[in-house]
C-alpha cells in the first residue's frame, strides 16, 4: 500500500531543491538588474555631460567628464564581473538533461559540472542578459559607430575543466539573447537617442544629422539581415515585427528635420534663421540640389586617402557583421530542424505510452510491458540525444512524452508490482507506487508530480471497471491509494501552476469511488443487486469517447 508520508517527503526535498535554486536565480535577477540600472545611470550622466561635436564623439574632457567617466568604469567593471559570474554559475542553468535529478546516470561524472552553453537559465535571468547585451551594444556604437559583434570579448568567458584539454571558452549569450538584445534592442535605443538628439538639432544641426542618418542606416542593415531568418511564432519574433518600427522613427526624424531646414548639415551663426535662400531666388526651403550641394561640399573636405579608408573600413565591418549573422541563422536552422525531429518522433514515444495503459485496461500485461519498453527505447535514443544537443527543447513535447511515460509506468506498478509483488492468480492490484528515484528515466518533479495526479485517473477508470463484476476488495485499494496521493501531494506545499489544475478532477475521482463503494455496500446489505448510477455514467461515457 501506499505510504504517503515517505512519498511526500522525497517530493518535498524534490521540490525545496528546485525551489531554492529557482529563487537564488530571482534574487542574482534583481542583482543583475540593479547593476544594469546603475550603470545605464552613470553612463545617461556622461552623456549628458559632453557637448556633442560630431556623431560618434564628444567635446573636450575636463575634471567634471573624468570624475563621471571613473565612476562609470567602476560600474562597468562590476557589471561585467558580475554578468560573468552568473553566466559561469551551474546553479543558474536548469542542467537537468546533462546533470539528472533521477536514479539514471547518462553522463560521466564530469558533465555534472559541465554547463551546456544553451542550456535553459532558471528565473528570467535570460531576459537580464539580453538587455546587458542590448547596453554594450549602443555603449560600442556611440564609441565607435559599429555594430558589436557577438564574439566580442565581453560576450566571451573562459571555464577551466579539470579533464585534458585544460581551459575552455564559450559564449556568455544565446544567439536568441544576442538578436534580441545587440540587434534589436540596439535599434530601439538608436531611435530613441536620435529623438533626443533631434530635439536640440538647433545647436548643432550638422552631427545631429549626420547621427541620425547613420543611426537609420544601421537600423536598416539589421532589418535587413533579420529578414534572412526564417522566424517561428516566439517572444523573439514579436520582437523582430518591431524593427520595422525603430526604422520609421529614424525615416521621421530625417524628414521632418528637412522640412524644418536641418537636413543638409547648416552650420548658421544665427540658428533661428537659417538660410532657406535658393541659388537666384527669393525665400523657401532649401531645394534638394541645395542640400546635395552641401552633402558634396563636406564629403570633398576629406582627402582621396581618407575616403578610400572610411569606405573600405565601413564595407569590411559590414561583410564581417553579415558573415557572424549568417553564421547564427545557420546554427538557428539546424535547432529548427532538430526541434520538428523532436515533435514528430515524440509522438511515437507517447503513442507507446497510451496504448501501454490501454493494454492495462483490457489485461494485456505482456503487450503493456513491451510498449513501455518501446516509449524507453524513444526516449533513450532518439529523443535524449537531440535534447542534449539542444537543451532548450527538454519542455514541450518531450517533457509531454515523459510525463505519459510515467503514468504508464506507475500505473503498471501499481497494478501488477514492480518484481514479483503480486501473484499470478490474484485478482487485486499490486497497489505499489514508485518513488521519483525509482522511474528509469531521467525526470523532472513535475512531470513526476503531473504523471502521479493522472495515474488517479487511471485507477478510477480502473475501480470503475471492477466495481461492476462486484470486486469490493479492488475498488477499497483503488480509493485507498487515490487518498494517499492526494494527501501526499497536498502536503508537499507549494504546486507548480499545471498541477494546481488537476487537483479538481482528483478530487473527483475519489469522490466516485467512494459513490461506488457506498453502492456496493448497499447491495450487500439489501442481499440484491442493482445498477451502480456511477457505473452507468462511466460506460456511457467510454461509449461516446469510442464513438470519437
Amino acid at each position: 500500500m501506499v505510504d504517503y508520508r515517505a512519498l511526500t517527503d522525497q517530493l518535498v526535498a524534490k521540490m525545496k531543491l528546485e525551489d531554492d535554486l529557482r529563487n537564488k536565480a530571482y534574487d542574482r535577477s534583481w542583482e543583475l538588474n540593479t547593476a544594469l540600472v546603475r550603470v545605464q545611470m552613470a553612463h545617461e550622466e556622461v552623456l549628458s555631460s559632453y557637448s556633442y561635436s560630431s556623431s560618434t564623439s564628444f567635446g573636450d574632457v575636463n575634471d567634471d567628464n573624468r570624475h563621471l567617466i571613473s565612476i562609470l568604469d567602476k560600474e562597468e567593471e562590476s557589471l561585467d564581473k558580475l554578468f560573468l559570474e552568473t553566466a559561469l554559475s551551474p546553479d543558474m542553468y536548469n542542467n537537468i538533461v546533462h546533470n539528472p535529478s533521477g536514479a539514471g546516470d547518462y553522463d560521466d561524472a564530469a558533465s555534472i559540472n559541465t554547463i551546456h552553453g544553451r542550456a535553459p537559465r532558471r528565473g528570467n535571468i535570460d531576459a537580464k542578459m539580453e538587455n546587458y547585451a542590448r547596453y554594450k551594444a549602443i555603449r560600442y556604437y556611440l564609441a565607435h559607430n559599429e555594430l558589436l559583434p557577438p564574439n566580442a570579448s565581453c560576450f566571451i568567458a573562459t571555464t577551466n575543466l579539470d579533464d585534458d584539454n585544460g581551459n575552455e571558452t564559450r559564449s556568455i549569450l544565446t544567439d536568441e539573447e544576442y538578436l534580441g538584445g545587440a540587434c534589436i534592442g540596439l535599434c530601439h535605443d538608436l531611435a530613441k537617442i536620435a529623438v533626443s538628439r533631434a530635439s536640440n538639432a538647433m545647436s548643432d544641426p550638422h552631427s545631429t544629422v549626420k547621427f541620425v542618418q547613420n543611426a537609420r542606416d544601421t537600423v536598416s542593415n539589421v532589418l535587413q539581415e533579420l529578414l534572412e531568418f526564417d522566424w517561428r511564432n516566439s517572444p523573439l519574433r514579436r520582437k523582430y515585427d518591431s524593427t520595422k518600427y525603430a526604422l520609421k522613427t529614424l525615416e521621421t526624424i530625417l524628414y521632418e528635420l528637412s522640412v524644418a531646414g536641418v537636413l543638409g548639415g547648416h552650420d548658421n551663426n544665427n540658428t533661428s534663421s537659417l538660410d532657406t535662400k535658393e541659388e537666384g531666388g527669393g525665400g523657401g526651403k532649401p531645394t534638394a540640389s541645395k542640400r546635395m550641394k552641401i552633402d558634396k561640399e563636406q564629403i570633398q573636405e576629406q582627402s582621396p586617402e581618407e575616403k578610400d579608408e572610411n569606405v573600405e573600413m565601413e564595407a569590411s565591418a559590414i561583410d564581417t557583421y553579415k558573415q557572424e549573422m549568417a553564421e547564427i541563422k545557420k546554427r538557428m536552422d539546424h535547432r529548427d530542424k532538430l526541434r520538428e525531429n523532436l515533435i514528430k518522433t515524440s509522438r511515437d514515444g507517447q503513442k507507446s505510452a497510451k496504448n501501454a495503459i490501454f493494454a492495462l485496461h483490457r489485461g494485456n500485461v505482456k503487450n503493456a510491458a513491451k510498449l513501455l519498453v518501446d516509449c524507453e527505447n524513444c526516449v533513450l535514443n532518439d529523443l535524449l540525444p537531440i535534447v542534449k544537443e539542444e537543451p532548450t527543447l527538454r519542455g514541450g513535447s518531450y517533457s509531454n512524452v515523459l510525463e505519459e511515460y510515467v503514468e504508464g509506468k506507475l500505473f503498471y506498478c501499481w497494478l501488477h508490482g514492480n518484481g514479483g509483488e503480486k501473484s499470478d492468480d490474484d485478482d487485486k492490484p499490486a497497489g505499489k507506487i514508485l518513488m521519483f528515484d525509482e522511474i528509469n528515466l531521467p525526470i523532472s518533479v513535475d512531470e513526476y508530480l503531473g504523471g502521479l495526479c493522472d495515474l488517479t485517473g487511471e485507477i478510477g477508470r480502473y475501480a470503475v471497471a471492477r466495481g461492476t463484476v462486484r470486486d469490493k476488495e479492488s475498488v477499497k485499494v483503488s480509493l485507498e491509494t487515490s487518498k494517499q496521493i492526494s494527501l501526499a501531494i497536498k502536503m508537499a506545499g507549494k504546486l507548480p501552476g499545471h498541477i494546481n489544475k488537476k487537483m479538481n478532477p482528483l478530487q473527483q475521482t475519489v469522490d466516485k469511488m467512494e459513490r461506488i463503494l457506498y453502492e456496493q455496500s448497499l447491495m450487500e446489505m439489501a442481499g440484491r443487486k442493482f445498477e451502480s448510477s456511477v457505473e452507468n455514467e462511466t460506460v456511457t461515457n467510454n461509449i461516446e469517447d469510442n464513438g470519437e
